[in-house]
């Protein structure tokens, strides 16, 4: 089969990607399969069979001012080369930005091109921390307690906003970006005297932000394949919090798969995981985050359709808890592409 494996992109996760992609490149070549290495941040004279040949992955890509001029233009031209045209399977290895929050996916139902992972909408949803929650209060999945807050609002009322959040939270609170996967840009902040700092830096990665209710607790994720749930993993990290360095540096996190908690809770987590799965129509492969606090009631904080396949990433881990390894995994995922 000919597969295009998308990767890179202009997005802030763009390291990251470039690992999942070259992780789902070499397993899907050591099965046999044709590959193509499409990096959307470059024109399609990059595309290549190689990572080793005539793509340079530490080339700074288009910023994003760059691309939001091409817009959908390079998209289009990319995505109509002759060479992805002709692919079996389009392989999204993208996280965050255009690869994540539907416009690929758009592009690609348009194209009628088959590939990975849900559509526009439920791509658009669970991108959107702040639509995804409201949908998890309509599934009533309990979610902490947050507010959004858009940058034009904040330029007008930021001494109002300073006072309601401090009137409204108690310590310690996140601030985080609404559309950034990752933990890029989030706090959690553990003093007032730090707050516009920790809002104006989230600004810095999106024009809305969350504040967000901390719970203290053991952090759970909930993988679904193809609509069937994977073993739940619980993730121990060095710093107290999954943040960027303990997701991606080995060694900096423990994990158990599956996780050892009550049957009890684990089919509670793993309800409320498929209900969100199912009430935004995501299809394919997800991860579902969640927060257990002390009291053992679980909190849902987001939604990941397009998760991580680096080689400390957690879908891959809870498929092999289930028995399934990398590249079965990976033909699972394309195998349903194909089909819906």
């Amino acid at each position: 089969m000919k597969i295009a494996v998308y990767l890179g992109g202009t997005s802030m996760e763009r390291d990251v990607s470039l690992t999942s992609g070259k992780n789902i490149g070499e397993a899907l070549a050591s099965l046999g399969h044709d590959i193509l290495y499409v990096d959307p941040a470059f024109p399609p004279e990059y595309i290549t069979s190689s990572l080793d040949g005539n793509i340079d992955v530490d080339v700074e890509p288009p910023t994003l001012e760059e691309v939001r001029e091409l817009h959908h233009e390079h998209i289009f031209r990319l995505l109509l080369d002759e060479r992805i045209a002709t692919c079996d399977f389009h392989f999204i290895g993208l996280h965050g930005g255009i690869g994540e929050n539907g416009l690929l996916q758009g592009m690609f139902e348009h194209l009628g091109y088959h590939f990975n992972g849900p559509g526009f909408s439920a791509s658009a949803v669970a991108m959107d921390k702040h639509l995804s929650k409201q949908v998890m209060l309509a599934q009533k999945i309990p979610t902490p307690t947050w507010t959004m807050i858009r940058q034009n609002r904040w330029r007008k009322e930021s001494e109002k906003i300073l006072a309601a959040v401090q009137n409204k939270y108690t310590l310690p609170v996140v601030i985080k970006p609404n559309s950034q996967g990752s933990t890029i840009g989030l706090t959690v902040l553990q003093t007032y005297d730090e707050l516009q700092m920790a809002i104006e830096k989230a600004f810095r990665y999106d024009d809305r932000i969350l504040v967000e209710e901390y719970i203290a607790g053991r952090e759970i994720t909930a993988a679904i394949l193809n609509g069937t749930p994977l073993p739940l993993v619980e993730i121990k990290p060095k710093h107290g919090i999954y943040d960027y360095e303990c997701k991606y540096k080995k060694g900096m996190s423990e994990y158990e798969a599956p996780a050892q908690i009550l049957d009890s809770l684990r089919e509670k987590i793993q309800s409320h995981a498929f209900t969100l799965y199912q009430s935004i129509e995501a299809k394919g492969y997800s991860r579902i985050d969640f927060r257990l606090s002390g009291e053992g009631l679980p909190y849902c904080l987001e939604m990941n359709t397009l998760p991580g396949m680096t080689s400390t990433s957690l879908v891959p881990m809870a498929a092999r808890a289930h028995g399934m390894e990398f590249g079965e995994l990976l033909e699972a995922i394309i195998e349903y592409g194909r089909e819906s």
